[in-house]
């Protein structure tokens, strides 16, 4: 059998050797609590500190600002929680019909508790109605959240647009980035966003670990009370992880997405070798704005979880969509909002990442193309 060929770098990634190597004194060694006054514990908080300054660099934030959770779903409820408590009065809110499962669960919740919801479209290519968003707005609304990068077509959405018809009146609005961050370049002030979430393992950090952004800590109302993370997360610090998490968006920060250009690249000529090689295809998404790793990609008469369990049998592997649906068998629910002809063409995701090689995108071409041909025949 072929040697594993990952592509699916969009559900997690591989945690980086750098990353992992710094975290494990902190397991065995340097086992300090942080919040301990005596030098084993001030030499870990010292490494958080640095950590925390990291990643405030990575998204162009003041490390006051950046409060480490457990992951990006934890980040985007604390933060959809914190401005709806912040607004008691208010009992609108205004998402997309694309949002991560974390947004969309919330939303429900919110739902059976008395809020009005409204979802904004999109476009055949998955693009925000921008103008329905604007005549959503009503005196009610109290928090505007929309992901900046879509999990499954990639797609890039105009956070500073909306975060100034949110500010004009007041709103707040918060930002799921968990897929644009270390793909493309994040600065929290140009943005103007109110609040900002983003995961560990999307950037070669481990599962367990992630961000909140808070531009105005002083109206924060934490979802976990306890003193640390200057009283905004209650719960020890997650040291190994936070420091891993740090190394990560050093990385992140010394590279200057030069690693993503190749990425790109690289996505790019793979699509062009599976145009070649296999006919009546589509590519889902706005193609011209999207993240540069990310495909979804179908192909005529081929079902997506079908094509996905064979090519698994060739050790490559590819997802149908985001992993939080795929593991309980839902359909893709963003590209139903875009009105994609999924019976006729039913999407596999591919999401590279910065292990990824041409050898290993042209032995995937030559597999998928067998795979396609040996399903079209049945």
């Amino acid at each position: 059998m072929a040697n594993k060929i990952y592509l699916d770098n969009n559900a997690t990634t591989k945690v980086d050797e750098e990353v992992f190597k710094v975290m494990e004194p902190y397991f065995k060694e340097e086992y300090g609590n942080p919040s301990s006054s005596y030098s084993i514990g001030r030499n870990v908080k010292e490494e958080v500190t640095k950590a925390r300054n990291n990643v405030a660099k990575m998204l162009g934030a003041d490390p006051k600002d950046i409060i480490f959770t457990s992951c990006g779903s934890e980040s985007n409820v604390t933060a959809i929680m914190n401005a709806v408590r912040n607004n008691p009065d208010k009992k609108h809110v205004i998402t997309t019909k694309v949002e991560h499962a974390s947004i969309m669960e919330t939303m429900r919740y919110l739902e059976k508790n008395g809020y009005k919801v409204t979802y904004v479209g999109v476009d055949s290519l998955g693009r925000l109605n921008m103008d329905e968003l604007k005549n959503s707005i009503t005196e009610d609304t109290c928090l505007i959240t929309v992901m900046y990068a879509n999990n499954e077509l990639g797609n890039v959405y105009p956070i500073n647009e909306i975060s100034k018809i949110a500010h004009e009146k007041n709103i707040y609005f918060h930002v799921d980035a968990v897929q644009a961050a270390g793909k493309i370049k994040i600065d929290v002030k140009d943005l103007d966003v109110d609040s900002l979430s983003i995961s560990g393992h999307k950037i070669n950090a481990p599962k367990g670990i992630g961000v909140l952004y808070i531009k105005d800590s002083s109206k924060f109302i934490p979802l976990v009370f306890g003193h640390q993370e200057d009283n905004r997360r209650g719960g020890t610090e997650n040291t190994a992880y936070i420091i891993g998490l740090g190394k990560a968006a050093e990385m992140i920060n010394d590279d200057n997405f030069s690693k993503e250009k190749e990425v790109e690249a690289l996505r790019n000529y793979m699509e062009e070798e599976i145009k070649k090689n296999i006919e009546d295809i589509r590519i889902y998404g706005d193609l011209d704005n999207r993240t540069p790793n990310t495909s979804s990609i179908a192909f005529k008469g081929v079902k997506a979880d079908e094509l996905m369990l064979l090519l698994e049998s060739f050790n490559v592997f590819v997802s149908t969509g985001s992993a939080c649906n795929s593991v309980i068998s839902l359909p893709s629910y963003v590209l139903a909002a875009c009105k994609a002809d999924l019976n006729n063409y039913s999407p596999i995701r591919i999401s590279l990442g910065k292990y990824n090689t041409k050898e290993e995108i042209d032995e995937f071409v030559k597999i998928l193309s067998n795979a396609v041909n040996t399903l079209r025949r049945k």
